[in-house]
């Protein structure tokens, strides 16, 4: 009480941690350092000084507070701090904001919901080659509670890439946010843009060139974004799927009726002429009107009505991706002509795979398909593929899927559609006028004119006999 020095320090901070080494009078390295978590928070560079996790004149027992404290505000006691971890040269932050995880959708949860082998009892220090690989382990807590959401997700081409070893390819952490701060999905109506931007900005603009994102600065909130048409989390690839048309059609409910209204129909009996459209032409292909189409022959296994994998195709090829298109265009002209493609065929029907290419017409690039315009720019006209020289049938692709949804593109020549060797291959995909068989349209000519030469010739005949035929009735009534 006689003596009460004063000193000078550059900071609070500083202050703190000056103190701090009054706590080693008691507490030993050894004690301290005997602790995991203290171990992990006190060697570090920036090391937080004691005062700052468990206070300075109003310390209590840990014990005590672990069973007043809630599980929420108990985590927060440290985490609340500026802490990190180092892993493996990359600094992950520890830092939980407060405020923002009140906001979030996960605001009512305790910490141990999601950190399930955590709690007042446990903190075990787990380890991770990378901060990615720590985002996708978390990922896997989503489906405790969002198992729905899950399935869907695994059947979707993000999860085929993950499940092939792409790190890079999205888990729930990438759209969502952190679950520290994920928004509601019902309220925060852009989360179905903004996220899908961060991997595939480059298609932004496009999307911004539609009808679609015009009806959204128009403020219509229930204008299209990515998630609308590709789905949230059941995302296919678009070259072989047919979700794409699934979302237009939730929106656009009476499109098949309308489009019905100027589409001809044949007799009751066969399918519609709108229906066969809607299965094999993308709304895109007639929505978008600048852009180029082409068709597109997916290969398909006849068993199980699903694309056979190209892995399974390399298999069987005993080929590489990179000598796929070697090995079927055997003329190496670059592109794949009606002979090759009937080869390919007979070759996996031998190892008892019996194939089909199914075929569909869509647009050439991503960019256009998001060009969506109005319908009174739409291409009408059946002329426009009903033809011999039809230039919407110009270019042909055939389509390999990868069993992690994504595919394989490769140059097929215009005859693969009208040509004999395709009449098996290709025989699901008919387009009258440009797909046309020239054997079955030389075959029906000569049925045709075989047809009226017949009654021609017969009544030509009876002409030209008909005095011999009189004479004869003559002769016979001399007779009697």
């Amino acid at each position: 009480m006689d003596k009460h020095p004063s000193a000078q320090y550059a900071s609070k901070k500083e202050f703190a941690i000056q103190i701090s080494n009054a706590c080693k009078t008691c507490h030993s390295n050894e004690q301290v350092l005997a602790r995991p978590i203290h171990k992990q928070a006190i060697t570090r560079a920036n090391a937080p000084p004691c005062s700052d996790c468990h206070g300075s004149h109003s310390i209590s027992k840990v014990s005590g507070w672990k069973e007043t404290a809630s599980n929420p505000q108990y985590c927060l006691a440290c985490h609340k701090k500026d802490l990190s971890l180092s892993m493996k040269g990359e600094t992950l932050s520890l830092t939980i904001n407060e405020a923002t995880l009140r906001k979030s959708v996960h605001s009512n949860h305790n910490c141990s919901d999601c950190h399930v082998s955590f709690s007042k009892k446990s903190h075990p220090i787990k380890t991770f080659g990378s901060k990615r690989e720590l985002s996708i382990s978390v990922s896997e807590v989503c489906k405790g509670c969002h198992s729905e959401k899950y399935k869907q997700y695994q059947g979707s081409i993000h999860s085929n890439m993950l499940a092939k070893g792409n790190l890079n390819a999205p888990v729930c952490t990438d759209c969502h946010g952190a679950a520290h701060s994920v928004a509601r999905a019902k309220t925060d109506k852009t989360l179905g843009l903004k996220s899908c931007n961060k991997c595939h900005g480059e298609l932004n603009s496009s999307y911004e060139a539609s009808i679609h994102y015009m009806g959204r600065i128009k403020g219509n909130e229930k204008a299209p974004i990515c998630s609308s048409c590709h789905n949230a989390h059941d995302v296919q690839d678009t070259s072989t799927s047919t979700t794409i048309k699934e979302g237009c059609i939730r929106c656009h409910k009476n499109a098949e009726k309308a489009h019905n209204k100027w589409l001809s129909n044949p007799p009751i009996s066969l399918p519609s002429f709108a229906e066969a459209h809607f299965d094999v032409v993308s709304c895109a292909a007639c929505h978008s009107p600048g852009a180029k189409r082409a068709i597109y022959l997916s290969l398909y296994d006849r068993k199980t009505g699903k694309p056979l994998p190209e892995e399974e195709l390399l298999k069987i090829l005993d080929t590489d991706s990179d000598g796929l298109m070697a090995k079927i265009d055997t003329n190496a002209d670059g592109s794949i002509d009606a002979k090759e493609l009937w080869n390919l065929f007979q070759q996996l029907y031998k190892k008892g795979i019996t194939t089909t290419f199914l075929g569909n017409m869509d647009v050439s690039t991503a960019a256009e398909a998001h060009q969506i315009a109005g319908k009174a720019n739409a291409v009408k006209g059946c002329e426009n593929c009903h033809r011999p020289d039809a230039k919407l049938f110009k270019d042909v692709f055939i389509v390999v899927k990868k069993a992690e949804g994504k595919s394989t593109i490769l140059n097929a020549k215009r005859e693969v559609l009208n040509s004999v060797f395709s009449i098996l291959p290709v025989s699901k995909f008919y387009a009258l006028g440009s797909t046309n068989v020239k054997l079955f349209d030389v075959l029906f000519i000569v049925a045709l004119i075989g047809g009226i030469a017949v009654p021609i010739g017969h009544i030509s005949f009876r002409i030209i006999t008909s005095p011999l035929r009189s004479l004869r009735r003559m002769g016979k009534g001399g007779k009697k």
